[in-house]
């Protein structure tokens, strides 16, 4: 073993202490807001479930208090269908308050009515999407998940995982409950830059294990059964949605008010924002204001902060992100066309679609399917010409169609296409105390 691989044994193994007592003051950040967001919520009381649905019990790949994105909605739409959902919080540790060997191995928060956050702490408090767990780390999660089940008195499981970080885990599951495994598969992970490379290399094998494979777009489903056509016997395409309670009457929907023209983004500003589109359109446009909600995750989008006209608004809660939209005149998605951008279906499209907005998007294959209600673009130069002509629209019919649209593309709709997914499912044994 080298100095580099005996440093990085060493910093793992110490992980526990260094990470509170010392990296978080000496990079001066402190904690992160999602690491206190999730105690603030009661102790799920044990109990018997409320009705005959089975259980779902989410391995997610992302924390549910960073942002509400796909997991969290599917999680929330069937628990009000019913379904008792437990969401494993991903950090496995690192977002307790004490370290390993003093604090509790498992505590449950109760989330939303039928939603349970599931806080396993694992001695090296690993970063879940930087290695691997070890077999007596999966071997600690899943007895703790057990007991967890176990106190709420779990007989029928079925598990939805997004990682391939959680096969181990959720195999011995499927072998110890009966619990079949649904593999939802919404994004292109080599796309990301964070993901280790054992992550992405054991999807194959999350998808030969996985009972049920689900896809969030057209792209990732034809893309990967063209590399292994036997996954297509298990698959099934179930895209993103909009929360109902952002709908509105179409016939309500006026072309917008005269006045200064807004043209806003909510989401996240990574690598694959187009931070060339954003900067043409605002020195070619100085009357036009730019909103950009969410968090910025790649610095060099920070240089937008020169114009006068782009504003950055930060990370806001999603139930408060509706206001914002009713300001804008026209809504953006302008992604850089990589190979993760090209697999995603995204949320926000169906969220501006809820408020009959313009949307100027990037040529995806996603969006080609709404081109008559979006404006694609092919470069950055033709999206600022794409955005004139959003703001210039004046018609209520397009607007009327895209909230009509939006009424169909909703998340209770997605749950009950997975619903009619797992009934095909062999059903499991009952398992757990009676």
């Amino acid at each position: 073993m080298g100095p580099a691989k005996i440093l990085e044994s060493i910093k793992e193994a110490v992980r526990p202490y260094y990470l509170k007592w010392l990296y978080f003051p000496i990079t001066g950040g402190g904690r992160p807001s999602y690491f206190r967001e999730c105690w603030k919520y009661p102790d799920a009381a044990p109990g018997r479930p409320a009705g005959d649905e089975a259980d779902l019990l989410f391995f997610p790949m992302t924390d549910w208090h960073t942002r509400i994105q796909r997991t969290q909605h599917l999680a929330r739409t069937l628990a009000g269908l019913g379904h008792r959902c437990f969401y494993v919080n991903p950090h496995l540790g690192r977002q307790f308050h004490q370290p390993y060997p003093f604090s509790r191995k498992r505590r449950a928060k109760q989330l939303e009515p039928g939603v349970v956050e599931a806080h396993i702490h694992l001695p090296r408090e690993p970063v879940f999407h930087h290695r691997a767990l070890s077999g007596s780390e999966t071997g600690q999660l899943v007895r703790e998940i057990e007991a967890l089940l176990d106190a709420h008195r779990s007989r029928r499981l079925l598990q939805i995982a997004s990682l391939p970080l959680w096969l181990d885990a959720a195999k011995r599951l499927r072998e110890r409950r009966g619990a079949a495994l649904v593999y939802d598969c919404h994004d292109v992970l080599h796309g990301f830059r964070v993901i280790a490379p054992e992550l992405i290399e054991a999807e194959d094998e999350m998808f030969r294990a996985s009972d049920l494979v689900v896809f969030s777009s057209r792209h990732l489903l034809e893309s990967n059964v063209a590399r292994l056509p036997w996954l297509a016997e298990k698959s099934v395409l179930v895209r993103n949605a909009v929360d109902e309670s952002w709908l509105r009457d179409p016939e309500a929907a006026l072309p917008p008010a005269s006045g200064q023209v807004v043209v806003g983004y909510v989401g996240a500003l990574d690598f694959w924002f187009d931070t060339e589109a954003i900067e043409l359109a605002a020195r070619r446009h100085p009357e036009w204001r730019f909103e950009l909600v969410g968090r910025v995750e790649h610095e060099p989008i920070r240089r937008l902060e020169r114009y006068p006209n782009v504003s950055f608004r930060g990370e806001i809660p999603h139930e408060h992100l509706h206001r914002h939209l009713a300001r804008y005149r026209v809504a953006l998605i302008p992604f850089l066309r990589t190979e993760l951008t090209l697999g995603t279906n995204p949320i926000k499209l169906y969220e501006y679609f809820s408020h009959g907005l313009p949307v100027v998007s990037t040529r995806l294959p996603e969006m080609e399917d709404y081109s008559p209600l979006v404006y694609l673009a092919d470069s950055a130069g033709h999206m600022v010409e794409q955005m004139a002509r959003a703001a210039a629209e004046d018609d209520a019919v397009p607007r009327q169609q895209r909230i009509r649209t939006a009424h169909r593309e909703t998340w209770p709709v997605r749950a009950e296409a997975l619903r009619e997914a797992f009934a095909r499912l062999a059903p499991a044994p009952l398992a757990g105390p009676l």
